[in-house]
């Protein structure tokens, strides 16, 4: 039996994740809920300045979105309260405004009839659980209604601290994510509170706060106090590195450390992380689905365990990927037949 999820928000994570399940049939996409017309909905699931064109035919069908095996009925709802799950037999909502954050309001999906709800940032309080793949995925449980994705960013930190960590060993670390722009920046100089975002984010280099250490530390609490760092906004629309700089607990050469990720790339870390000996850029991850993709001719040793890395990652697909692979595990725990 196929598992029936919802979009909450048609932006570009919704949008994302769409392109990634539209030909599958064993995730039904049972109805979305955006803000935007349908008209606009439609075109730009077609039309994607990042990805392309859609791979197939995409159509309006009255209320309803159809493309690939997906047809999708469209509504407009402004809160999770309000939202008709119950009437679609929605398993698992995927809130994807950004605008709920919090259980209480995430609890309003539930009490609209959804199953569970996926939530595709970190939470602002106490919820079931925060998962990242590769990392703490295997505590996922049946009974957890309310989850967490936590961020792009956070899959990659939290993938490269737990392998040097598990080798060598963490003293601390600082992190700065190099990360494209995002939709909630302003294109040219504008009044906004975060003073730094009211500047144009196709102009300059915007330094920003990021969430993920913390929610690293939450689920690596042995490491708590131990990490610290922040991001920074560049001018281009797609494709971000982390640049992460660890003290490890004894001394380690460059090429160890590569070795070291490279046995995992190609080990159990296999489906989130890749190993890259080419030269990159932002542009060459575009469309992959890895959690990191660990540059290995950019790595940096100090004498006294001083290791920097650069790991480059899809911000909008590969965390798409990583909620997809969240709601067929979820599937799975509810006995329900889904491929990987």
């Amino acid at each position: 039996m196929a598992i029936r999820i919802g979009l909450m928000g048609f932006g570009r994570i919704g949008k994302n994740i769409f392109r990634q399940v539209y030909d599958r049939d064993d995730i039904v996409i049972a109805a979305i809920s955006d803000l935007g017309d349908p008209e606009s909905m439609a075109y730009l699931l077609e039309y994607d300045t990042i990805y392309g064109r859609f791979p197939g035919e995409v159509l309006l069908d009255g209320r309803y979105l159809k493309a690939g095996r997906q047809r999708a009925r469209l509504l407009k709802g402004t809160r999770p309260e309000e939202m008709p799950w119950d009437a679609f037999d929605v398993d698992v909502v995927i809130e994807a405004t950004h605008a709920y954050r919090r259980r209480s309001e995430l609890q309003g999906h539930l009490d609209s009839g959804a199953r569970r709800v996926i939530l595709s940032t970190p939470a602002l309080d106490a919820i079931d659980r925060t998962i990242v793949h590769g990392v703490n995925h295997e505590t996922l449980r049946a009974e957890d209604r309310i989850i967490s994705c936590a961020s792009a960013t956070t899959h990659a930190l939290g993938l490269l601290l737990k392998i040097l960590d598990e080798t060598i060993g963490v003293k601390r670390a600082m992190m700065t994510t190099v990360h494209a722009y995002t939709s909630d920046q302003k294109l040219s100089d504008a009044v906004a509170r975060n003073l730094r975002r009211s500047r144009s984010a196709a102009e300059n280099l915007i330094p920003n706060w990021s969430w993920s250490p913390k929610v690293v530390e939450q689920i690596m609490p042995h490491l708590s106090g131990k990490i610290d760092g922040m991001a920074i906004n560049v001018p281009v629309p797609n494709g971000s590195n982390l640049d992460l700089s660890v003290q490890l607990r004894q001394d380690a050469t460059a090429g160890e450390v590569n070795d070291i990720v490279r046995r995992a790339a190609e080990g159990p870390y296999r489906p989130w992380l890749e190993y890259a000996t080419e030269p990159l850029v932002s542009s060459d991850v575009i469309e992959n689905t890895h959690s990191a993709v660990f540059d290995s001719l950019a790595t940096l040793a100090l004498k006294g365990g001083l290791v920097k890395t650069i790991s480059w990652y899809d911000n909008g697909w590969g965390y798409s990927a990583r909620i997809v692979e969240t709601l067929l595990a979820l599937a799975r725990l509810d006995g329900k037949e889904v491929a990987a």
